[in-house]
């Protein structure tokens, strides 16, 4: 038995030993401190044992505020917090590729429900964004169509400020945060750049981006359930 399975076999001897039946509870309970103390495992490795960590790739490579606004808004939403992580893969040709995604840490279900929902929200963004670009005038500069997708971005997230009505406990947020600690204890602030500064955006791109936000929709949730009214 490894550790993982010993955590997960512990909290089960955990939640019988809430049992109203006083010889079930305390056979549960013996076996539980049992594996615990052979394992190692303490209180706190059994209550950190709920939160995990759901990872999904972000849509650009280049760290923008309306990518990251977007999975701060949606990590909120679900009661989870929320990191980019920046990985460099080879590729077969033996090249080196950098892979960018946003892991969302929560307890439970939450990390898995918040990734799809910003999988699905980025793509609809991401579409939408490039297809306003390509509408430029050839004339534009490069610069000057990626600033304009940026700010149609936000557009896009403009009406869907207020995300969801998920309500976060005290309890969730202390196991969040020791979940920090223990794992990522040296994280550091990444920087994102705003490349709509110094460009010529106008509100018009904005304005294109909160009509094609308005249409976004988020009709299937994780495992084929229906998903209605996680961001508003």
């Amino acid at each position: 038995m490894n550790r993982d399975q010993a955590l997960s076999k512990i909290k089960k001897c955990l939640a019988l030993a809430k049992s109203s039946n006083p010889n079930e509870a305390a056979t549960a309970m013996r076996q539980a401190q049992k594996l615990m103390a052979e394992h190692n495992v303490t209180e706190t490795d059994v209550s950190l044992a709920d939160v995990s960590e759901q990872g999904t790739p972000t849509q650009l490579n280049a760290s923008t505020p309306w990518e990251g606004f977007l999975s701060q808004m949606v990590a909120k939403s679900f009661g989870c917090e929320v990191f980019r992580r920046h990985r460099h893969m080879l590729s077969q040709s033996l090249s080196v590729k950098t892979k960018c995604e946003f892991i969302f840490v929560g307890v439970g279900a939450a990390p898995e429900v918040a990734s799809y929902t910003y999988s699905v929200l980025s793509r609809q963004c991401a579409r939408d964004r490039l297809e306003h670009i390509r509408k430029q005038p050839k004339v534009c500069k490069p610069i000057t169509k990626t600033a304009r997708g940026d700010q149609f971005a936000w557009g896009c997230l403009g009406c869907r400020k207020n995300a969801g009505s998920f309500s976060g406990n005290e309890r969730d947020d202390k196991l969040i945060e020791q979940y920090f600690s223990a794992h990522y204890p040296n994280m550091g602030t990444g920087k994102m750049k705003d490349r709509t500064k110094g460009c010529n955006v106008s509100h018009n791109d904005m304005a294109q981006g909160l009509a094609a936000g308005r249409q976004a929709k988020l009709n299937r949730g994780v495992g084929g359930g229906t998903q209605q009214g996680l961001l508003t």
